[in-house]
């Protein structure tokens, strides 16, 4: 429920104190807007991670003819929105919807349109060679499996406050489950960033709000661990 709306329904409230005769009349115009309000304040949590669809505005340039007796030297801009999509995680739990994709670095300005967006493999996290752009929204009460990506991801937190879980200490997995004893656990608060390098986390959302994030996950040479003198690379792995 954004603050705003909060404020508004409390200064509503205190004008109606103070009009009660007004207050009244339930067809009096800031009584309707005190209703409405608290409908929107009951109602928050009921409602999905996003209200109202998200766009993608994507601008370009466009073609410069110069041979046609054009004197011009910066050409014009288009601009192209479009209607971000957004799918369903763990029975809706989990929701990401993608922002955009770079294949490689440096990236290739040209051409119109929408960019065409091509898929990411397996979990549909880490773009091989590339970067991968979401919004991440996380239920009310609800915390990830345990997992990592051979990654580097930027996660800024955009509404509500997550927590970020860490195992403190080096632990097993066998068939899926870890045993580590104790975990180290990171509050976030919007414009907070966490960086993500390669390392067991999960996210939990322990309010009654929905939190949405922001990922900018970048690719990444795993890194490697020596076991009974082997290397193994720490690859993508997600635990029960």
């Amino acid at each position: 429920m954004p603050i705003c709306e909060i404020q508004i329904a409390l200064e509503l409230q205190h004008q109606l104190t103070l009009y009660s005769g007004l207050a009244k009349s339930p067809k009096h115009p800031v009584s309707e807007i005190l209703i409405y309000h608290r409908i929107q304040i009951s109602d928050s949590n009921n409602i999905m991670a996003d209200s109202s669809p998200r766009r993608r505005i994507v601008i370009s340039n466009l073609d410069l003819d110069s041979d046609n007796g054009n004197d011009k030297t910066e050409p014009g801009v288009e601009v192209v929105t479009a209607t971000l999509v957004t799918e369903d995680m763990f029975d809706g739990l989990l929701q990401r919807t993608k922002i955009g994709t770079v294949s490689a670095v440096p990236a290739s300005n040209e051409g119109c349109g929408l960019p065409v967006l091509p898929d990411v493999p397996g979990s549909g996290i880490v773009l091989p060679g590339g970067v991968n752009i979401y919004f991440l929204d996380l239920a009310p009460g609800y915390t990830t499996p345990m997992h990592r990506t051979p990654s580097v991801d930027y996660v800024a937190v955009n509404q509500g406050t997550p927590i970020l879980i860490t195992p403190k200490t080096a632990f097993s997995a066998n068939d899926g489950k870890a045993d580590y004893e104790e975990t180290v656990e990171s509050l976030l608060r919007p414009g907070d960033v966490a960086v993500q390098r390669g390392a067991m986390h999960a996210w939990a959302n322990r309010t009654n709000e929905w939190v949405r994030m922001i990922g900018m996950v970048v690719d990444a040479k795993p890194s490697e661990v020596t076991i009974d003198g082997k290397k193994l690379e720490l690859g993508e792995r997600w635990l029960q």
